[in-house]
């Protein structure tokens, strides 16, 4: 038998510089086909993988073969998700009710010591938690939303892809018999506590990344005053040579948005009261300049819209500031990501600028889902009062009907009278997917 040595061959071949690039050309797409695996859906078979760190369990690590049982249930978790932690007594129901036949393995991307921290708070705490902070679990599955469940077979075949409010009694036990047929009744709530997912790994932009940070923290009680002070430290050159594209601008400025609203109204919810000088005040320090919500949403993101005009009309003389900071394209999805604290506002999530289009078209099907509705008996379509009041802003009715036909939320067929519903101005702070 000939041994060939590749390497050798290649040095013989080529110079040795030509070598250096084909070696560099192999590893980069070695590293691209490894970073473009295709995610797991229904009906894969998942193959064996590696726990590193595990919580809550017998052991410091693991792997899928060793927690499984009949049926195992993934379930991609944060501490700051509001559904998530209202599904937990439910998991224990199932769990308890079913203990020697499904596993439950928590899945979060969160830091070791944040979790350590949450199930500290909840002793005693019944599942066990992956610590996946390098992607590793939640990368074969690549959750676009959270909640979001993966239930497994015992040959783990994925049975099921669905929240952990689905999860009843009976569709457990139809899996658990063998009746394949039980799926269809488990589907990827549509419901508003669906929530566009967090990623652990920053933005390459600095200044996106920082907006990330921030949004994290007021989400989760974190200190906030380093963020704030960074914020507000970025040099003014900077932040328009980072927010260039729109993605990145979209980003930044819904993140700092949300995080200002519920940083503000936690801090002195009586602001509220008189909600109009709540968003016109300028208590927002970007970059050595102040801003107000106002200023944010319908200068900024809405490409200088005039607040009160149904999206008709824009400002004749916006300021320089605001022309240089402000998107190219309005987009009309930002309004189902801005939350204002109030009820009917749409619920808080990251905004990532790599994924932002996804994440954005997640939020509208959750929140559309949520807040309209279709009367067929009357043909009669309500929808959310935001959509009422910067109507030009999604095309005028004829384009919102084409939307919530999209979205299967209207028959394409049907063209319905259009209402709008009233809006709930109830305070309804650290609204994350509630």
């Amino acid at each position: 038998m000939i041994k060939i040595n590749v390497i050798t061959v290649l040095k013989n071949s080529y110079p040795i510089y030509t070598l250096k690039i084909l070696l560099t050309f192999l590893l980069l797409s070695t590293t691209f086909f490894c970073k473009a695996q295709k995610a797991y859906s229904n009906a894969d078979n998942v193959k064996d993988f590696e726990i590193k760190k595990i919580l809550n369990y017998t052991s410091p690590a693991a792997s899928l073969n060793q927690i499984k049982k009949e049926l195992t249930l993934i379930d991609f978790f944060g501490t700051w998700c509001v559904p998530c932690i209202k599904a937990l007594p439910h998991l224990t129901e199932l769990q308890n009710r079913f203990r020697d036949k499904v596993s439950i393995l928590l899945v979060s991307v969160e830091t070791e010591a944040k979790l350590i921290a949450f199930i500290e708070k909840r002793k005693p705490f019944p599942f066990a938690v992956a610590v996946d902070t390098d992607n590793g679990i939640s990368g074969l599955f690549q959750p676009p939303s959270y909640p979001y469940t993966v239930v497994l077979d015992k040959n783990n075949t994925i049975v099921a892809i669905t929240d952990v409010a689905s999860l009843s009694d009976t569709l457990i036990e139809g899996l658990l018999s063998g009746k394949k047929e039980m799926v269809t009744t488990a589907k990827i709530s549509t419901a508003k506590n669906v929530a566009p997912m967090p990623n652990n790994q920053l933005s390459k932009n600095s200044t996106v990344a920082l907006s990330q940070q921030f949004i994290y923290a007021a989400k989760t009680g974190d200190s906030i005053t380093g963020l704030l002070q960074q914020l507000n430290n970025l040099s003014y050159n900077n932040l328009k040579n980072d927010l260039v594209t729109d993605n990145a601008k979209k980003t930044f400025w819904i993140n700092i948005y949300n995080g200002y609203t519920q940083m503000l109204l936690k801090k002195d919810a009586e602001q509220y009261k008189s909600r109009s000088k709540f968003y016109k005040s300028r208590q927002i320090a970007i970059a050595g300049k102040l801003f107000s919500l106002d200023d944010v949403e319908h200068g900024i993101l809405r490409h200088s819209k005039i607040k009160w005009s149904l999206g008709y009309l824009n400002k004749l003389f916006p300021g320089k500031t605001e022309k240089e900071l402000r998107v190219d394209t309005l987009d009309y999805r930002i309004h189902f990501a801005l939350n204002c604290g109030a009820a009917s506002c749409p619920p808080i999530a990251f905004y990532i600028d790599e994924t932002i289009n996804t994440q954005l078209d997640i939020a509208t099907n959750n929140y559309l889902h949520s807040e309209a509705a279709y009367d067929s008996t009357k043909n009669r379509l309500e929808l959310p009062a935001l959509m009422s009041w910067f109507r030009r802003d999604f095309g005028g009715k004829k384009k919102m009907k084409q939307l919530l036909k999209q979205l299967d939320i209207l028959p394409s067929q049907s063209d319905p009278s259009i209402h709008f519903k009233k809006y709930n101005w109830d305070l309804y702070l650290s609204n994350y997917k509630n």
